[in-house]
């Protein structure tokens, strides 16, 4: 099985990881929140499990992390937020973020997609129940996507290609996953290859997992309070 793994090219590598990967954890967690808006709506206690979920996630991606080379981006969730370089790059990493995807929605004139009409449909339930869930979504986005496209897509992708190249893959898958309209191809992968970027100089998933978390929860509030 590990020939055959060797053997398959780094960019097949790359999707097969986002299937094995990200969509079991999300379509998990995303349905537990489903279920709990039907079943429980006036109360997020579906945020409970979604946390058990998490928890169980990184502790295997914990024991089947294979990349532990020196110049492999650590799977690590902490970070020194106290440094002044950490600090600058949470928001620089922040802004650009939510300036590009509010910018770009903008531009195009979309208004709605299915990612946003997801997040919109919060706002038909208290707060009780719609924000400890909206937290559920943003730590499970943050987390599970930076792990696998940061930690093992850009590791399994640096050892084959140059970094630029790397970046592109990631950038192109990331930007499917999300199932955007056509126009918003681009600003995400421009996104991607600013987290890639700030993973590849940290050499850990840790400021990008807790920037991504960031970026995500303060969006969805945003929403959800019909500021955007």
């Amino acid at each position: 099985m590990k020939k055959v793994w060797q053997k398959i090219p780094a960019w097949l590598k790359a999707m097969l990881l986002n299937i094995i990967l990200l969509y079991p954890i999300i379509t998990i967690n995303q349905t537990i929140i489903q279920l709990n808006l039907k079943y429980f709506p006036k109360y997020g206690i579906s945020l409970i499990p979604v946390l058990i979920m998490l928890y169980v996630y990184w502790k295997i991606i914990n024991k089947w992390n294979p990349f532990t080379n020196k110049d492999d981006i650590k799977i690590r969730f902490k970070f020194n937020i106290l440094d002044k370089k950490n600090i600058l790059s949470v928001l620089g990493l922040g802004l650009f973020t939510l300036t590009t995807i509010y910018f770009s929605y903008i531009i195009f004139d979309i208004d709605n997609s299915p990612q946003l009409g997801f997040i919109k449909s919060f706002s038909d339930y208290n707060a009780i129940t719609a924000i400890p869930l909206l937290l559920g979504l943003a730590l499970t986005a943050g987390i599970v996507e930076e792990v696998t496209y940061r930690g093992f897509m850009q590791n399994t992708t640096h050892r084959k290609y140059s970094k630029i190249v790397s970046y592109l893959v990631i950038g192109i898958l990331f930007s499917i996953v999300h199932f955007l309209p056509l126009e918003l191809i681009l600003p995400y992968i421009l996104i991607s290859i600013a987290y890639s970027f700030i993973a590849d100089k940290q050499k850990s998933t840790g400021l990008v997992i807790f920037t991504h978390f960031l970026v995500d929860f303060v969006l969805f509030l945003l929403i959800y309070c019909k500021v955007l």
